[in-house]
């Protein structure tokens, strides 16, 4: 079923329908990742929908239309089946399902019901129902949140929750395993998109003020399905994100109501089709998972998995001075497997799973979120892992780390030290007469912190700064009327005696042909002429670098350069598909650039597509490969810049 008619099914019921409602569903431990086994529940399954199973005492229950009484049909909205209702299967010692059954009591009302979340004490039923008093400003019955008291066998004394809105949905209700927070879905208003998920805490015998769970779980399109675990893993459906197709599975892990950066599951629980409705007994190793791909019984069908994986485990790490053993509370710390090729940037870090970056200040990429030194990242035992950390004023740490040596203490420390500072001198030269140049501009880039220096030569060409002996720098001589000099000094190359020779640095009177390229003033617009692409293809070739790399010198030389970095198609495919494909290239080349120290910041990535061609080869115009060439281009639009006379 495709998930437009799902959430018709799932969220919404048009007044006026003969029937109504529908819904589906500290100690931390990191979320398994891989090594899934998937099987059809064929003993529950019918043609019909079944969806949202959770474990419950000695069986299952879980959501199924199956009822043969509960029937609509809309011919507006192009949607007609069944309405849903709780049933609940028993599991005998070899994991089989006996027949299920209707759940007894007020529960299975003449709407849509379903997605059951429990109490720790299995006492009391938190579920989806339509409401039963009235429709939306559009005249929609939407869902909202109940409970429901076990007694006698039977769920009854049905009480809306307090949080629910007639005007709104809130539905897919999930539990913390203490009871405390309740997290749902609900596309009430001030959200990301669609549907959210929202979580709220327990206040007596009440509840409080539901809480968007903000971007690193919420998108522009439907978040719906929660459901968190004994260890606070919060999983999910989405269909906001670059994911495998429809509805995927993800995962965050929750301290209280922060949530860490997402992470897709794996195949087989992702696939090309809608997967939802994600659940785990306590042991978190098996559990159940909705799905319409091909190959099932019905239209929605459930499906058991098992993690027969090696679970990651949460190492503490903290940073510390090692000097005095003082614990640094802002550093930024990077970790990813041995196994990975580089170090990525952060964009590209935020979008792959096999990376994790914490910010010991706060900031989680994967992982609970984490102050001082109460860091905490996933490690799979017998991995190695790269460690980096950079802070203000201390030496940067790249180190490989054993996952056992991560795990042996409580706490796993990694020391840094502030640098032994040096002070070396400089001279500035003009290469055609060695003589020395005055109020020339020198800038130095340290390569360890990646902070720029500007300094201004003396009367004699001089100039003097302060370095770090361990570390790499790039320096930069210019002047008006002169090319610029560059050198880079080396680790071990540098005598850091006081007293030695002054360094040269060589620039050279401009040719006269500088003059004809042209000059950098906010708004002019410059086509780089080198930057290629593979046809239909968005990556940096290592031939299309040569005016990037010239870029990314202009941008170190001048530090109030920004530029909007603007890729254009030909009008060959569609305009959507041109528009993807020129905003990728665009980001590609942005992250080239990125690499290579300049601060994102500084750039912004614009794709085009074809809506600014050169020439007449509109859509449906007859032209050559040659006459096409001419409007795949790249071109830098400067938007500040502060430096006067800068020529390209």
């Amino acid at each position: 079923m495709k998930l437009s008619a799902k959430i018709l099914f799932a969220l919404l019921l048009p007044a006026g329908w003969a029937g109504a409602q529908y819904a589906t569903g500290v100690k931390y431990q990191a979320p398994p990742m891989g090594s899934y086994q998937l099987v059809n529940a064929k003993d529950i399954n019918t043609q019909f929908l079944d969806y949202c199973a959770v474990p419950y005492q000695n069986g299952v229950m879980f959501t199924s239309a199956r009822g043969g009484k509960k029937v609509f049909v809309c011919d507006e909205d192009l949607v007609s089946g069944r309405y849903s209702d709780l049933y609940f299967a028993k599991e005998d010692a070899e994991g089989r399902f006996f027949s299920p059954d209707m759940v007894r009591g007020d529960i299975n009302g003449k709407y849509h019901d379903g997605a059951p979340t429990f109490t720790p004490d299995g006492q009391t039923m938190i579920f989806s129902r339509n409401n039963g008093s009235g429709t939306n400003s559009k005249g929609v019955i939407d869902l909202k949140t109940y409970a429901a008291k076990h007694v006698n066998g039977k769920w009854e004394q049905v009480e809306a929750l307090p949080f629910n809105n007639d005007n709104y949905s809130t539905c897919h209700p999930t539990l913390t395993a203490d009871g405390k927070i309740l997290f749902f879905a609900s596309n009430r208003p001030g959200g990301y998109g669609g549907m959210d998920i929202y979580g709220v805490k327990k206040e007596g015998e009440t509840w409080g003020t539901p809480i968007n769970l903000g971007p690193n779980v919420n998108s522009v399109g439907d978040e719906i399905f929660p459901f968190v675990t004994a260890s606070n893993n919060l999983y999910f459906s989405s269909d906001g994100r670059q994911g495998m197709g429809g509805l995927d599975v993800y995962s965050v892990m929750m301290l209280d109501l922060e949530a860490s950066q997402a992470m897709r599951l794996p195949a087989p629980i992702n696939s090309s089709h809608d997967d939802f409705a994600f659940t785990s007994d306590k042991s978190e190793f098996k559990g159940y998972l909705t799905s319409d791909r091909p190959g099932g019984k019905g239209q929605d069908d459930i499906y058991r998995w098992n993690f027969n994986g090696v679970r990651p485990v949460l190492a503490s790490i903290c940073v510390v001075d090692k000097a005095t053993g003082v614990r640094i509370t802002d550093a930024e710390l990077k970790i990813r497997p041995a196994e990975s090729a580089t170090w990525g940037t952060l964009d590209e870090i935020n979008r792959a799973p096999e990376y994790v970056v914490l910010y010991t200040e706060g900031f989680s990429v994967q992982g609970p979120i984490a102050k001082s030194c109460e860091v905490k990242v996933p490690v799979v035992p017998g991995e190695n892992y790269y460690v980096e950390v950079s802070k203000d004023g201390y030496q940067p740490v790249r180190i490989l780390v054993t996952s056992t040596e991560m795990l042996a203490a409580p706490e796993y420390l990694v020391p840094i030290e502030a640098p032994k500072l040096m002070s070396f001198t400089g001279v500035v030269r003009n290469r055609a007469t060695e003589a020395p140049v005055p109020n020339s501009t020198v800038k130095v880039l340290d390569k360890c912190t990646n902070k720029l220096e500007e300094l201004t030569t003396d009367a004699n060409g001089n100039f003097k700064f302060t370095l770090d002996c361990r570390c790499e720098y790039e320096v930069m001589a210019t002047k008006s009327g002169f090319t610029k000099g560059e050198k880079l000094w080396k680790t071990g190359e540098i005598n850091c005696s006081e007293g030695s020779p002054a360094v040269a640095m060589y620039i050279a009177p401009e040719a006269p042909e500088k003059a004809a390229n042209p000059v950098l003033e906010v708004g002019k617009t410059i086509e780089l002429e080198n930057v290629y692409y593979d046809y239909n293809k968005f990556f940096i070739r290592r031939d299309a670098a040569v005016d990037l790399d010239h870029v990314v010198s202009l941008m170190r030389q001048y530090p109030s350069l920004e530029i909007e970095l603007g890729s254009h198609t030909d009008a060959r495919g569609s305009d959507s598909y041109n528009e993807w494909l020129s905003q990728e290239r665009a980001n590609a080349a942005v992250k080239y650039i990125i690499s290579k120290g300049i601060s994102k910041n500084r750039l912004t990535a614009k794709g085009y597509g074809e809506s600014q061609l050169t020439n007449h080869c509109a859509n449906d115009v007859e032209c050559d490969d040659a006459t096409h060439e001419q409007n795949r281009r790249t071109e830098i639009k400067i938007t500040r810049l502060e430096e006067k006379g800068v020529r390209y």
